[in-house]
């Protein structure tokens, strides 16, 4: 069965860049480049595909398979570099024990399950689902400000609790709960302009570990800085209720918009205090005082917390202002300034036996960055902090000048006549060319002759916005990747024409529709594949935030061979996220059995 993981690079410095898009006889192929070293291109029936990026001993990449309509994503460990680590016994027990995690665990919704494993000559694959819509972490700092209403991160809650309770109940302790490993597998409004309900699933098992119960708690000091319990980061014994703290820390992380402390309080009454300070309502601070308990033992349970009145609160929803949520008539969407400088998230805690930290050489075990996450970690305490005090955002969430948000809004442009991807065929593409208005009538043609020889020519469907004020017209077109291509470079050749310009030399401003559970792919962690989107293709791109008719807009802006490549990209990353089906009608709980293994 298909399962889910973070196919996202956690770092530059140990990320290769994406492959290149190179033209060829036939420009619609992608010049597969397989150096010595190199993961297999095809093996036991995949074949390989878009590589994602690469840290240590690991590479990731999206793959195929034949037969299958969606793409997955694969996890290649070069075996002959990890036995050069000196921790090669310790690493090689991981990889061992991660494998073996995944491949006991039974199908369940809100956890990531494991589609396949093998050895191919010097390289592990363990290939999972591809899922498009990026991490917790992505998602809450590119909301302005970066917090949840309080449904969302009900919704959120139930199905973290879900899924760790199946974890805890097949023995596995995830010792590495946080934002980084939530992933997003779809979203949608609870009604129109109304609170946004995320799909998630729990993903990395490489600090996870089986407890037997006949067995000893596990000793090992493992997690993410600051979400690790007070006993793991006391070097002393832990058990399931570490992962209940976790979620505790999480779940305020969503609530306030940053960590409750910067060093875990000694004393319950501080951090009680915390708690009652925050802006969570009631209910909500009921099941985080329950959860942030410094003694284990006074924890919650998972099968109390998810019949806690907070997860079965199922009120009118209509009736609630929401007043973080603006109202769109023409779905008024903001693009993001090109300056953007990257933030860091928490430090991930590698498993070790002394008090010596080992690097992490997996592409994907949360964040293994210093503790410069852009969610503030302020302590009401006089005590110093082992964790480095800075803070991109304020205590409301909001971004500091210089810091990097994956969506920072500045100018704005109206789109409208937007087609949902739900009335299109999944690997359609939708592209809507902005047109100056003094241009619009050589386009259009005498009794727009002209733009329908562009749509007969090119397969597609064509046509242009009427006039509306002083804002640009804008040719919307729909259709195949290579249909729409060839649209493209007939409107644009049109275009140059108008402009008595170089075709070549021409430049355009387009707007990719991208289906909102795909978006996350087309991000990546901390923007990685974006910024690796702009510079293989030389194109100006921008993600907008704002979701019109389940789509993200993609402004795209350049030469029309800077456009296309960079369409290409994104085209085949979200061709290959299967498409997310959508309930008819909303549904604020999960599921009716939280604990169905």
């Amino acid at each position: 069965m298909p399962a889910a993981i973070d196919v996202i690079p956690d770092s530059d410095s140990d990320v290769a860049e994406i492959v290149d898009v190179l033209d060829s006889d036939d420009e619609d192929d992608v010049a597969e480049v397989n150096p010595s070293g190199a993961p297999p291109l095809s093996f036991h029936g995949y074949r390989r595909g878009r590589e994602l990026g690469q840290g240590g001993s690991s590479q990731v990449f999206v793959c195929s398979k034949v037969g299958c309509q969606v793409g997955f994503a694969a996890k290649a460990v070069n075996l002959r570099r990890l036995r050069m680590s000196p921790d090669v016994e310790r690493e090689l027990k991981k990889l061992s024990r991660e494998v073996d995690i995944w491949k006991k665990l039974p199908v369940h919704p809100n956890v990531v399950q494991l589609v396949d494993s093998f050895q191919e000559g010097s390289w592990f694959l363990m290939v999972l689902e591809l899922v498009g819509g990026g991490d917790l972490f992505t998602v809450l700092t590119s909301r302005s400000p970066s917090r949840f209403l309080d449904r969302e991160a009900a919704y959120v809650g139930t199905q973290l609790v879900q899924g760790l309770a199946f974890l805890h109940s097949q023995g596995v302790i995830h010792r590495d709960l946080k934002l980084e490993n939530v992933l997003v597998a779809s979203q949608r409004r609870a009604y129109t302009n109304g609170p946004m309900l995320y799909n998630v699933k729990i993903t990395d098992f490489g600090l996870s570990r089986v407890l037997d119960p006949s067995a000893s708690d596990a000793l090992s000091t493992v997690g993410t800085q600051p979400y690790c319990a007070p006993e793991v980061l006391g070097e002393g014994s832990h058990s399931f209720s570490a992962d209940v703290w976790c979620l505790g820390v999480l779940l305020f992380v969503l609530i306030a918009g940053h960590f409750p402390y910067n060093i875990v309080p000694t004393e319950q009454l501080d951090l009680d205090r915390i708690v009652l300070n925050s802006a969570a309502t009631q209910a909500a601070k009921a099941v985080l005082l329950g959860l942030l308990q410094i003694q284990p033992q006074m924890r919650s349970s998972l099968p109390d917390l998810i019949i806690h009145q907070w997860f079965q609160e199922e009120e009118d929803l209509e009736a609630q202002p929401l007043k973080r949520h603006r109202k769109q008539e023409l779905s008024d969407v903001g693009s993001a300034p090109a300056n953007l400088v990257e933030n860091q998230a928490p430090q991930t805690i590698e498993e070790v036996e002394t008090s010596q930290q080992s690097p992490c050489d997996s592409p994907f075990p949360g964040s293994p960055f210093p503790c410069e996450s852009p969610l503030p970690c302020p302590s009401p305490l006089p005590t110093a902090s082992p964790l480095p005090a800075a803070s991109p955002l304020d205590m409301e969430g909001i971004a500091s000048p210089g810091v990097w948000t994956p969506f920072a809004v500045e100018a704005s442009v109206k789109l409208s006549e937007v087609q949902s991807p739900a009335d299109l065929q999944p690997d359609y593409m939708q592209v809507h060319i902005i047109i100056q208005d003094r241009y619009a009538g050589f386009i259009l043609g005498k009794s727009g002759t002209r733009i329908q020889k562009t749509a007969f020519k090119s397969g597609c469907k064509v046509w242009m916005t009427s006039r509306d004020g002083d804002q640009d017209r804008r040719v919307i077109v729909i259709g195949g990747y290579k249909q729409c291509k060839l649209a493209q470079q007939m409107i644009h050749e049109q275009l140059a024409t108008a402009m008595h310009m170089d075709w070549q030399d021409a430049e355009a401003d387009t707007v990719l529709l991208v289906r909102a559970d795909a978006a996350g792919m087309v991000t990546g962690k901390q923007g990685f594949v974006l910024n690796q989107i702009r510079k293989q293709s030389g194109a100006n791109v921008q993600l907008l935030r704002d979701e019109v008719q389940g789509t993200r807009p993609c402004i795209i802006s350049g030469t029309l061979h800077s456009i296309l490549k960079a369409q290409k990209h994104i085209f085949e990353l979200v061709r290959a996220v299967p498409v997310a089906i959508r309930p008819a009608t909303p549904n604020l709980r999960p599921s009716q059995h939280p604990f169905a293994g």
